[in-house]
């Protein structure tokens, strides 16, 4: 039997019906209403990506527990790494600030290395990856150690007007892992897994003419319908729930943005560092933080820090609020220009825990106790709990509610 030269997919962006060809070389095809990727022809295959995973893992150890850089305080030499920063986090008491720190610089690269690893061990076994492929989607925007070598530099401006500071070799091992985990983000495609593990879940063919239906967790299109005992409709080969009501969907957004929103207040009143210099003792909010960068003539530091740590915070939340009211109220506004605006929110959440991680690496290297010393402050952890909440709101916003009012309102207009 001839394979089909393309097939059927929805769009999980705007839920658009488009025929996909089925082999694509060096090539990306892309929905031609809203431009959202539906399939990739550059992604590497699974072996080469475990290749890669391996490395990440050999090197892993390295970057976590080895100097990033150091100082020397009194002719006594103090080091900086990432276990360490979130270690001493949690020794002073703070223990959630530590462990939102040790969670996206620690636990979830090492997790996102071990499940490409484990994908590969259960194709040589002969096993299905169901919960291993639906974990390793969940679990990518909270792998951050892009947003933690940043932390390192701006963590390397901060301190060198108190001690000699200076990069140790290690560093590079945590610079080759950064590099290598962000390459595995753009090489690996759990679309094309799920479709080689999988390949009894056939593709539907152009000219089918029923609606299909598309499962927003493994992105399969199909027309079956599975029903469990309890009457929902299940995707046939993830098993997600496809009966959860869009007001459900919307409660759990509202909840988890109003909740960062509240966070968003101590976090901005209370001190967030505490650095002590020969008994003067100075505590510092998010903004002063800005401002003492300012006065050290460190503009481009000070503009990386107000943009982290201030104006990706607001307006991610203040887009958040117009998304939900536009959905509530069904504004006739652009349809790209909110797409653009969610896309935003996507990409710039993760890089509001610079301030955590520059945190982390000024108490590794600053001790309490010594004529230079340095120790969290309150809005640490509601800083924290602001950037999860918000995060997890921006996950579950479903773009295709946002099409669908487009296309009601585009209705009513004719």
């Amino acid at each position: 039997m001839k394979p089909q030269s393309s097939y059927l997919q929805r769009c999980d962006e705007c839920n658009l019906t488009v025929s996909v060809p089925s082999e694509l070389v060096q090539q990306t095809a892309c929905c031609p209403n809203c431009d959202n990727v539906l399939r990739s022809g550059s992604r590497w295959s699974l072996r080469r990506c475990s290749i890669i995973a391996l490395s990440i893992l050999i090197l892993l150890p390295f970057a976590l527990t080895f100097p990033l850089m150091s100082i020397d305080l009194l002719g006594v030499p103090i080091h900086a790494t990432i276990w360490g920063g979130a270690w001493k986090m949690a020794t002073e008491g703070y223990h959630y600030t530590a462990f939102m720190v040790l969670l996206c610089s620690v636990i979830m690269p090492i997790a996102f290395a071990l499940l490409v690893l484990m994908i590969r061990l259960q194709r040589l076994i002969g096993r299905r990856p169901r919960f291993t492929l639906i974990f390793l989607t969940k679990i990518q925007e909270w792998v951050m150690l892009d947003v933690y070598l940043v932390a390192v530099a701006v963590a390397a401006f901060k301190i060198r007007d108190y001690a000699a500071l200076r990069f140790d070799i290690y560093i590079s091992a945590f610079i080759i892992t950064t590099i290598l985990t962000v390459l595995l983000f753009i090489k690996i495609d759990p679309k094309r897994l799920w479709q080689e593990f999988y390949p009894e879940y056939h593709s539907l063919s152009p000219d089918d003419p029923s609606n299909p239906t598309l499962c927003p967790t493994c992105e399969y299109t199909f027309d079956e319908k599975i029903v469990d005992l309890k009457g929902n409709r299940r995707c046939p080969r993830c098993e997600t729930n496809l009966n959860v009501p869009e007001s459900v969907k919307l409660q759990r957004v509202w909840a988890c943005l109003i909740a960062g929103t509240i966070m968003m207040i101590p976090a901005n009143i209370f001190p967030i560092s505490v650095t002590g210099l020969a008994g003067a003792i100075s505590a510092d909010s998010l903004i002063s933080g800005v401002i003492t960068f300012i006065s050290m003539g460190s503009y481009a530091v000070a503009a990386i820090v107000f943009i982290a740590s201030i104006a990706v915070p607001v307006s991610k939340v203040t887009i958040l609020f117009y998304l939900l009211l536009a959905i509530k109220f069904r504004w006739k506004h652009p349809i790209h220009l909110q797409m653009k605006l969610l896309h935003y929110v996507h990409f710039v959440g993760r890089w509001s825990m610079l301030d955590l991680f520059v945190l982390a690496l000024m108490m590794s290297l600053l001790e309490r106790g010594q004529i230079l010393s340095f120790s969290v402050g309150e809005a640490a952890f509601y800083f924290g709990a602001s950037v999860f909440l918000t995060m997890i709101a921006s996950a579950n916003l479903d773009s295709r509610m946002l099409w669908r009012i487009h296309r009601i309102n585009k209705r009513s207009d004719v």
